[in-house]
């Protein structure tokens, strides 16, 4: 494996609710204070970061830019210098990631969607104990699928894959201009890139829009036991069944924050 999804960071207002929800309601566990602004679930760096950022903002040149370092995907890549001498290539910017920052060498950069991206060189410690849980996919939005699709290819070194479709498949399209799927494997899972579709929703008669604003997906052993925890909390769940992945059920949250959170199980 050439790369991976190391970590996810989310934008949480209330770190608490934030921590109980994922951690008691969707099940993944204690969320460990990092700092006064973070909670993190997972094992060695890998897993989920809950971030509530400064009220802060900043300017670089006529642009005035506020906290954008809540949320992210983080993904671990085989040779950290060939990517960054790929990104002085194509002449596209990047950031170093702080000193201290991460256990391994990191930069942050933009997609071409706009989607933030982060960098580590592989090589970081393995999680002691394969977790019951993990990410099986990142959704991004692109206005331009293709255009990302180039990027991730081309730049960071990723392969695209095919869309596996469920036997009784949903009403969206899996056209390539559309929807496409970043992966080391032939599960679907990797990095989801998809244009949004405002109709999304209302033609698959759920009361969310996963195709709107990115989402990460969580894979766990027992979906409907997430499910009715978060029903029985009074969280609006619209549950997907095998719609879209062959062999995958889904179902769609918001979390405390308004992020739109997958939670899915191999079926």
């Amino acid at each position: 494996m050439n790369w991976s999804i190391h970590h996810v960071s989310l934008l949480a207002h209330d770190l608490d609710a934030a921590a109980h929800f994922f951690g008691t309601l969707i099940g993944l566990g204690v969320a460990e204070a990092t700092d006064a602004r973070t909670r993190f679930i997972g094992q060695g760096g890998r897993g989920l970061r809950l971030h509530r950022p400064d009220a802060a903002l900043a300017r670089s040149g006529a642009a005035l830019l506020g906290p954008i370092g809540a949320r992210y995907v983080a993904l671990e890549v085989a040779s950290l210098d060939a990517v960054v001498a790929r990104l002085d290539q194509a002449g596209l910017a990047y950031a170093p990631a702080l000193p201290g920052e991460f256990a391994q060498p990191a930069i942050y950069t933009l997609d071409p969607a706009l989607n933030l991206l982060l960098l580590l060189q592989a090589g970081g410690a393995a999680p002691s104990a394969p977790p019951p849980w993990h990410i099986h996919h990142v959704n991004l939005q692109a206005e331009k699928v293709r255009e990302a699709v180039a990027f991730y290819t081309g730049v960071i070194g990723v392969k695209e894959g095919r869309w596996r479709s469920a036997a009784k498949r949903g009403d969206f399209s899996i056209d390539p201009a559309e929807l496409a799927v970043l992966t080391n494997a032939d599960d679907n899972s990797g990095l989801h890139i998809i244009r949004p579709d405002a109709g999304f929703a209302y033609r698959n008669r759920f009361a969310h829009n996963p195709s709107i604003g990115g989402h990460p997906a969580l894979c766990v052993p027992d979906v409907q036991a997430v499910k009715a925890r978060l029903e029985a909390a009074g969280v609006l769940v619209s549950d997907a069944g095998v719609y879209a992945m062959a062999g995958m059920h889904q179902i769609y949250v918001l979390d405390p924050a308004a992020n739109m959170i997958e939670v899915n199980q191999h079926v």
